[in-house]
């Protein structure tokens, strides 16, 4: 059942993602985010699978680019994460040929691995900084926020407040969750150029030289994960 489950998400979910028209709408905010988690001993084969149903975008013109990243760090570690970003949500309603992309994740994909979450999200330009993520970083850093319900306004003003981070010339980009998971949640992104700078990362809330603060998360985040991503260019792909 719980396979059965699975495969009816990426066939609903993650089955189309090629559009029709979408590559005509005005670019966007919105996101889908999958993690997909490889079976047991069965890595090799959803990286092969999964390369040969990415040709099957390119084989249907999928106008949009989708990014892939390992987990390496964090209770996720091996599972796999794509996403598609920078859509007007409209795009999402514009798929080409659902039947035959749903066959094809049944046939490459779903065979080797369960998808374990799919999710849209609304990037939140006002508290970002610099160009938005995902780009082609070797590393991402990416920080989950879950936030007590009804602190969302609380939570986006504790980010605000935090000005000296952008203008210390960080990158980094907030997205928040608009449905297919717990909510409210957030996703913070951070690009890094090694393993060593990731892990120079730190704390976006926390102290440090001309960005002490006092701002407190207590009372409105009930949860914070941190982990890092690789960036997978052989399981990326742009049109």
């Amino acid at each position: 059942m719980r396979r059965l489950r699975h495969a009816v998400l990426a066939a609903l979910l993650l089955g189309a993602p090629a559009m029709a028209g979408a590559d005509a709408l005005a670019p966007g905010p919105y996101a889908r985010i999958v993690v997909i988690e490889p079976h047991p001993g069965k890595a090799q084969a959803f990286r092969d699978g999964y390369r040969r149903h990415l040709e099957w975008h390119r084989r249907a013109n999928d106008p949009w680019t989708w990014h892939g990243w390992t987990f390496v760090l964090g209770e996720r570690l091996g599972a796999f994460m794509d996403g598609t970003f920078g859509h007007a949500a409209e795009a999402f309603d514009h798929a080409v040929d659902p039947a035959g992309d749903r066959a094809d994740n049944a046939a490459n994909v779903t065979p080797h691995a369960d998808f374990s979450s799919h999710g849209v999200y609304e990037r939140l330009d006002g508290l970002g900084a610099g160009e938005p993520l995902p780009d082609a970083s070797p590393y991402l850093a990416m920080t989950t926020y879950r936030v007590e319900p009804g602190r969302e306004a609380a939570f986006e003003a504790l980010v605000a407040e935090r000005a000296c981070v952008r203008e210390s010339g960080a990158r980094f980009t907030w997205m928040r969750l608009v449905i297919g998971g717990e909510v409210p949640q957030y996703l913070l992104f951070r690009p890094a150029s090694s393993f060593g700078e990731a892990a120079r990362v730190g704390d976006f809330f926390g102290a440090g030289g001309a960005c002490e603060s006092a701002a407190s998360l207590a009372g409105t985040v009930r949860a914070v994960r941190h982990e890092l991503l690789a960036r997978q260019a052989d399981l990326s792909y742009a049109p």
